[in-house]
């Protein structure tokens, strides 16, 4: 069985796995497959919309199922489907055959990708759910160094179909045994009801939690606009920029190593910072990293530095979304917590691929970059407030 460091990497590796054959998919093979497939461009990015609306409605769930059972079968399950809705995708004969298979494929999302792998972290490693978010999110980092280049060799030699078959035979043959083999259950419970070992509850003003979840869930659902849809279209936006292919493929690839090593720093010196400041700085960088094109023009060494702040935002940020709620309401129900907030913010998310390649269709690279500038700025706001929120509550 696999428990401690090794379950955080092999958690990792899944996480590598599923997301690469998945979300980066329309990147790389969404022009071949709406050829295809008989699709307007635009539509293929429209399958990770769906993916997104099917996780909002099961996320809930999980969390609660999480929280009283543990997450290991959610994780064995969620593999399963991922590898039939990926067959499913190669299977496909039409608009309607892909859109059903990426509807399976958001069914496995919140079981085999987020919340509930940072959920079996958290209490792979209960003295240090920070650091163990943080190793998660360092390994998974190098999705795009991995499935970027090898989706762009892979589809020449055997074409899209072929290629989703063999991603359906990776989360079966490697995803699936992992997961089984993890030793995880929820942290054991007082009489009081209340997690063992743990040394806070979180914000406990009922009003108070309230208001602090809905400002958290609108900044991530902002930022998350941006790092869900952004990283899509790197490629797509180098190259309206004037960009060579070769170079606007190493643009993309380029921000799987960033956001390695924001996690890495992190994972290293993270406990010395308050998630929430944490939280602000990558919003701050983010933003930042979006305007520079606007400022200086398209060239290779601005987007480059662009992709590159845009990545350690990134890599930080996400260590945060799946920290805060930890930090901010408590361990007790941090799995039912991190379920309620899958709704409202894979909505959001929902919007975030297809919407911004129509504003990259309709208005060009800038106007992209801007409207994610503005969306990180707005959330950077609607943290603030959560911060206050939870200082009033003595939580740094």
């Amino acid at each position: 069985m696999l428990t401690g460091h090794r379950g955080i990497f092999a958690l990792a590796a899944t996480q590598i796995a599923g997301w690469g054959s998945t979300y980066f998919l329309p990147t790389m093979l969404g022009e071949q497959m709406a050829r295809d497939l008989d699709m307007q461009p635009s539509f293929a990015f429209a399958g990770v919309t769906l993916m997104l609306l099917a996780g909002a409605f099961v996320g809930p769930f999980c969390g609660r199922y999480a929280d009283r059972h543990g997450p290991r079968d959610l994780l064995v399950a969620g593999s399963a489907l991922m590898a039939a809705g990926l067959a499913g995708l190669g299977f496909a004969q039409g608009p309607i055959g892909y859109a059903a298979a990426w509807l399976v494929v958001g069914i496995a999302t919140p079981m085999a990708l987020t919340p509930i792998p940072f959920v079996a972290s958290a209490w792979l490693m209960p003295q240090s759910a920070r650091r163990s978010a943080g190793l998660l999110t360092l390994v998974g980092g190098g999705t795009t160094l991995v499935f970027l280049p090898l989706m762009a060799w892979l589809e020449p030699l055997a074409g899209w179909r072929q290629v989703c078959f063999m991603f359906a035979a990776l989360q079966l043959l490697v995803c699936l045994p992992l997961h089984a083999a993890l030793r995880v259950a929820p942290p054991v419970r007082d009489a009081a009801g209340d997690a063992a070992g743990t040394a806070s509850t979180g914000i406990a003003e009922p009003g108070a939690r309230r208001r602090a979840f809905w400002a958290m869930a609108v900044s991530f659902g902002c930022v998350g606009i941006v790092t869900w849809g952004l990283p899509l279209h790197l490629v797509g936006i180098a190259t309206a920029y004037g960009l060579a292919p070769v170079l606007a493929v190493s643009i993309g690839a380029i921000m799987g190593p960033a956001q390695m090593v924001s996690r890495a720093l992190e994972v290293a010196f993270g406990q010395r910072v308050p998630i929430m400041r944490v939280g602000l700085a990558s919003l701050v960088l983010i933003g930042a990293a979006c305007l520079l094109p606007l400022l200086l023009g398209g060239g290779f060494g601005v987007l480059l530095a662009c992709t590159l702040g845009f990545g350690f935002g990134m890599g930080s940020n996400t260590v945060v979304r799946m920290i805060a709620p930890l930090a901010v309401f408590g361990r007790q129900t941090y799995a039912s917590t991190m379920g309620r907030m899958t709704r409202p913010l894979s909505l959001a998310f929902a919007t975030a691929p297809f919407a911004l390649a129509s504003v990259l269709e309709q208005g060009g690279p800038s106007a992209v970059l801007a409207v994610c500038a503005g969306l990180s700025f707005v959330a950077f706001g609607a943290l603030v407030y959560v911060q206050r929120l939870a200082a009033q509550a003595g939580i740094r």
